[in-house]
């Protein structure tokens, strides 16, 4: 039997679960310096409308003051961690899926709040397109327990839909970023090929002119030796 699948799926759920972060990707707003600066600012805003409409939902759904809090703390720290840890930002979110839903009416079609439900779905959109392969399929099978065990049966197909498509969209950038990385970094390698020939081809030039230089002045020095004797009148006689 061969062992070494298993393994490198035990390694994967390993990681997946208590790893190291994948370093965190290229800012969208980063070739443009001035749009960049407003990013962070805007960012934090967006998140603080998102803490306070999750603790005006939780309100109106009967929760106290302090588990309301407690749930949109847990509802927008996922995406405060995403832009810099985004393996962390999927655990936090796997962990507010699995406990902010215990609270919702029984009328309420989804167990989540609209900002919870929105943000896991930024939160693994980015997280799929920055694991590796076998990371990624245990990042999309832990995240469909909750939608296994929480949503209602009548909408679980669209919701495990969407997971499926993210994960082959996500894997698609990943690999698209992995080839367009692995051209670039052959493209510079050929360059730096390309110049090192130049200055090997720029020596052998230069080496090959003095040869030619030397060996002339060489032949001029031994044809006056050899005339001297002709040319110059006070030669005493051998």
């Amino acid at each position: 039997m061969n062992r070494q699948p298993i393994a490198v799926a035990l390694r994967a759920l390993r990681h997946t679960v208590l790893g190291r972060d994948v370093p965190p990707g290229r800012r969208l707003l980063a070739r443009w310096p001035g749009l960049d600066r407003y990013a962070t600012p805007v960012g934090l805003l967006a998140v603080l409308g998102l803490f306070l409409i999750t603790l005006t939902v939780e309100s109106e759904w009967g929760l106290s003051t302090p588990i309301a809090l407690l749930f949109a703390a847990m509802t927008v720290a996922p995406l405060l961690a995403l832009p810099r840890r985004p393996l962390l930002a999927w655990r936090l979110t796997v962990l507010a899926l699995s406990i902010c839903t215990f609270n919702a009416p029984a009328d309420q079609a989804w167990p989540w709040t609209p900002p919870l439900a929105l943000g896991s779905i930024a939160v693994l959109a980015v997280v799929v397109a920055r694991v590796d392969r076998p990371v990624l399929v245990w990042v999309v099978a832990i995240s469909t327990v909750p939608v296994l065990g929480l949503v209602d049966p009548d909408n679980r197909v669209p919701v495990l839909l969407l997971l499926g498509a993210l994960a082959i969209v996500g894997d698609l950038i990943r690999r698209n970023r992995l080839s367009r990385h692995a051209l670039a970094a052959q493209t510079e390698q050929s360059e730096r090929e390309q110049e090192r020939r130049a200055v090997l081809e720029e020596r052998t030039r230069i080496a090959r002119e003095m040869h030619d230089v030397v060996a002339h002045h060489m032949s001029l020095i031994a044809v006056q030796a050899e005339t001297a004797p002709y040319r110059l009148t006070d030669v005493p006689a051998p």
